[in-house]
């Protein structure tokens, strides 16, 4: 059997306009809307999921960290940042986290990255000892000036960092039309599904008589995935809402659970064994 835990890691709050976008709105007026919207959403869990599997432990994303709230660790230059609060205190890291629950991080065998934007990557330094896969899709858009841009930090990644980078070059499956193995058993995999950024995946956890789908920020919550309604921080509005269409698609072939990163209810659907109703 298969256990999945959330572990939340501090919180995040955003614009309205961030979480729902306007329809009809292109990449330009999306980030408008954000700028000029007046409206912040409730403050938002930031999430990490847990996978206790026969193969090892398996984290996917590690959150944010404290150093958001020091002065000069958030590039002053990006007026985006402005947009989002993060507050992480610094037992609500990742790392203590895990210690409060028994497990010292060098006990991770892997870290799986859905996507490098900050609040994702920030938990990083407390496993240098771990294997750190994330997808070269989206990888390639994520360093430099762009990915600085774009919402991630690789200034502030770990100097030992090398992430193992994958393509999705294994089979299809269901209406993902190709996915890459992570145990040999297949039932961790991951599968794409871009639009909130280019290359993001999304992790399938398959355990007996129900699957996991650990979103990443593929949506924002359930309501919002089964409503089609997509981001404001995505560039590619069509990329986006195909993921989303195909995410219901997959749910309605299997018992799925969903759990995005930022959804307050997704900790109370994975207690309760709640899957999506499509």
């Amino acid at each position: 059997m298969i256990r999945v835990t959330a572990i939340e890691t501090g919180k995040a709050r955003m614009k309205m306009a961030q979480r729902t976008a306007r329809q009809g709105r292109g990449p330009l007026g999306r980030k408008i809307d954000i700028f000029t919207d007046h409206q912040w959403v409730e403050p938002l869990p930031i999430l990490c999921f847990l996978i206790e599997h026969s193969e090892g432990r398996f984290l996917i994303d590690t959150g944010d960290t404290w150093r958001n709230s020091v002065p000069g660790y958030l590039p002053g230059w990006n007026p985006f940042y402005k947009q989002v609060q993060i507050r992480v205190a610094p037992h609500e890291e990742i790392g203590p986290r895990l210690m409060a629950m028994g497990i010292d991080p060098s006990e991770i065998g892997t870290v799986i990255l859905t996507h490098f934007h900050h609040d994702h990557t920030g938990g990083l330094d407390h496993f240098p000892h771990s294997r750190i896969i994330g997808p070269k899709a989206n990888f390639a858009v994520s360093t430099g000036l762009r990915g600085m841009m774009m919402g991630c930090l690789p200034q502030r990644w770990p100097i030992w960092l090398k992430p193992e980078l994958v393509e999705m070059d294994g089979p299809a499956i269901g209406p993902f039309h190709a996915s890459h193995a992570i145990t040999k058993d297949g039932r961790i995999a991951l599968v794409p599904t871009p639009g909130h950024v280019a290359g993001h995946v999304s992790v399938i956890v398959r355990d007996d008589g129900v699957t996991y789908f650990l979103a990443g920020d593929a949506t924002y919550s359930q309501p919002n995935l089964l409503a089609g309604k997509t981001d404001g921080v995505t560039n590619d509005a069509m990329t986006a809402a195909a993921t989303l269409k195909a995410i219901r698609q997959f749910a309605g072939q299997q018992p799925t659970i969903l759990l995005p990163t930022h959804d307050p209810d997704g900790p109370r659907r994975l207690a309760e064994r709640e899957v999506m109703v499509v």
